[in-house]
């Protein structure tokens, strides 16, 4: 009986969810075709956001400096 019992409540919550990603999938095609009937935009060149600045003499530089400079010890 509690089998049954759980399966009603779980039936009873898919068809509310059902309704709910209809919902959602309806909103987001919406939105799709809206910017569909916008029309094409200009095409974007990557913004300063996405330069990467890089520094002569930085940390990497440090690095390979103080390998060369390490002395072999001998036992």
């Amino acid at each position: 009986m509690l089998i049954r019992k759980r399966m009603e409540e779980l039936q009873a919550q898919t068809t509310s969810e059902k309704e709910w990603w209809e919902k959602k999938r309806a909103s987001i095609q919406s939105n799709f075709m809206k910017e569909l009937d916008q029309g094409p935009k200009s095409p974007q060149r990557g913004s300063d956001d996405d330069a990467v600045l890089v520094e002569a003499g930085g940390p990497a530089v440090g690095q390979q400096g103080s390998a060369k400079k390490k002395k072999k010890v001998k036992n």
